[in-house]
């Protein structure tokens, strides 16, 4: 049961930052200007591993544990690939993104959003 409010939390953070993405796209921006620079994309990494490892933990306690399972791996898949790249592969793709108009971030954030309230309705 604990799990599942941990879910749920998460569930509502990501629809909170794609919420912010949508209508502030020079924050998404911001963002990955910030972990283009130096090592800092290994800490986005963490982040990825250890909220795979909750997607992982909690799946079973969850109403559609498909779902949450599915999103841990997208996680765990996105934390090794930073891993895998590390920052001088990582830095050309964040640039290039970084350029993109605010529509894709806006998209993008409209993604993160479904992924969050799935994630919520699943949990």
């Amino acid at each position: 049961m604990q799990m599942q409010i941990v879910i749920k939390s998460l569930g509502i953070v990501l629809a909170l930052i794609a919420i912010v993405y949508m209508l502030r796209p020079d924050i998404a921006k911001r963002l990955v200007t910030f972990f283009q620079k130096g090592s800092r994309i290994y800490f986005d990494g963490v982040i990825n591993l250890a909220l795979a490892a909750v997607f992982f933990i909690g799946a079973r306690e969850c109403r559609y544990p498909i779902v949450i399972f599915i999103c841990g791996v997208v996680f765990m898949a996105e934390g090794f690939l930073i891993f895998s790249f590390g920052p001088k592969k990582t830095s050309p793709i964040l640039e290039w993104s970084r350029e993109q108009s605010e529509g894709l971030f806006q998209f993008m954030g409209l993604i993160l959003g479904a992924v969050g309230v799935a994630t919520f309705l699943s949990a």
